[in-house]
C-alpha cells in the first residue's frame, strides 16, 4: 500500500471498512434526478479520470483507520510536496489507483464496475449517444492499463 508522509509522519494507505464508510459519507456522487452513487466507486473513477479530487478523497479516506488521522489541508500539503518533488502526478494516481484496484476489500467491487462499465453503451437512446458511451468506455479501459503499468 503506498504511504504518504505528512509533517514527518509516515501514513500508510489502506482500503478498508474506515476506507468505505468515510467515502459514503464525504465522496458519494449524485446524479441529475439525485440519486446518490457509491463514494467508494466515486473516488476510484476520479482516479482512473487523472482527476485530483480522486487523489485527495483517496488520501483522506485511506488514513482514516488512524486515531489521529491527518486534515484535509494536511494532506493537501502532503500530495503538493510529493507533486513538487516528481514533477508530475503520474506516480500518486497510480499508487493510489493500484491500491484500490488490487485491494482485496475493494476487488469485487472493481469488478463488477468494469462489468457496469460495459453495459453503459446498451442504455444510449440513439447511435450517437451509443458512439460516444463506447469512447468513453474505451478510454477508460485505456486509462486502467496505464495506471496499472509500472
Amino acid at each position: 500500500m503506498p504511504i504518504l508522509n505528512i509533517d514527518g509522519k509516515d501514513y500508510e494507505a489502506k482500503v478498508t471498512f474506515k476506507f468505505n464508510s468515510l467515502a459514503k459519507e464525504k465522496y458519494y456522487a449524485e446524479d441529475k434526478e439525485g440519486n446518490k452513487a457509491s463514494g467508494i466507486n466515486n473516488i476510484y473513477e476520479k482516479l482512473l479520470g487523472y482527476d485530483h479530487e480522486g487523489l485527495l478523497g483517496f488520501w483522506d479516506c485511506a488514513v482514516n483507520h488512524y486515531k489521529e488521522r491527518p486534515k484535509t489541508h494536511e494532506i493537501e500539503d502532503a500530495l503538493m510536496v510529493v507533486i513538487e518533488k516528481e514533477g508530475d502526478t503520474e506516480k500518486l494516481f497510480k499508487d493510489c489507483f493500484k491500491a484500490m484496484d488490487q485491494s482485496g476489500f475493494f476487488k469485487l467491487q472493481a469488478k463488477k464496475f468494469w462489468k457496469d462499465l460495459e453495459n453503459v453503451p446498451n442504455f444510449a437512446e440513439d447511435q450517437k449517444e451509443k458512439k460516444q458511451m463506447e469512447v468513453y468506455v474505451k478510454q477508460m479501459k485505456d486509462n486502467r492499463e496505464e495506471l496499472i503499468k509500472k
